[in-house]
């Protein structure tokens, strides 16, 4: 039995009752908010170990959740889900703190997995274990890289990029977010500076057909787990 526990945000009783039944089936400890005011309450007082929250809530939406989560300092994975299609709407969700996003309808599995990769990732940050997927191990603390145990001959740049794709990987990361991260900026001079990096790193891990390091159109990119 997982010791995880999570939080579903979710205003729609059929959808929020299918989700706590499979993430329990899946060994998680669930609890459960119709609204954001009963959402901030929980995460407030008894914080969880990853949120599921819906987009459109009534009252405090799931925006408005996820920033005053974020301003509030916490780290915790945040998976929002949307029923929104367009593009803006889920740069919106990351803008205001989300780690990942899945569109309505989803499919349980996908669910499962986006969940697995954020609790990973936290799991793997919290003990400064080296990071892995597709072949790569990234050791931060030591600032090495290799793939398929083979050193990898990365520039420092190329090596803060490499590092926070496989932290983050299995779950879509925005262009912002890689700018915060590795240029310490949400802004650069040079539009295709992540763009030029990405293809250095694909070039070096052999990525040659761009299905490790995968653009996602108008958001930014996806490192494969395997």
């Amino acid at each position: 039995m997982s010791s995880e526990r999570i939080l579903v945000v979710e205003d729609d009783r059929t959808i929020a009752r299918f989700v706590e039944l499979e993430l329990a089936h899946a060994g998680y400890r669930v609890e459960k908010a119709a609204d954001g005011t009963a959402a901030l309450e929980i995460l407030q007082n008894d914080p969880p170990d990853l949120v599921v929250l819906d987009l459109m809530l009534p009252g405090v939406d799931g925006l408005e959740v996820a920033r005053q989560v974020r301003e509030s300092g916490s780290r915790m994975p945040i998976l929002m889900l949307t029923a929104r299609a367009e593009t803006k709407d889920v740069v919106s969700g990351f803008e205001s703190g989300a780690d990942d996003y899945l569109r309505k309808p989803f499919e349980i599995p996908e669910l499962l997995s986006r969940i697995a990769a954020l609790l990973k990732r936290t799991a793997h940050e919290r003990a400064g274990q080296p990071l892995s997927a597709s072949g790569v191990e990234v050791d931060v603390q030591a600032r090495r890289a290799t793939l398929d145990g083979e050193p990898l001959d990365l520039t420092a740049k190329e090596f803060d990029l490499l590092a926070y794709l496989v932290a983050n990987a299995g779950t879509v990361i925005p262009r912002h977010k890689i700018l915060a991260a590795v240029w310490s900026s949400d802004r650069t001079t040079d539009s295709n500076v992540i763009e030029v990096f990405v293809c250095h790193l694909r070039n070096k891990i052999g990525d040659r057909e761009n299905t490790i390091i995968q653009t996602i159109r108008g958001v930014g990119y996806f490192f494969a787990r395997s």
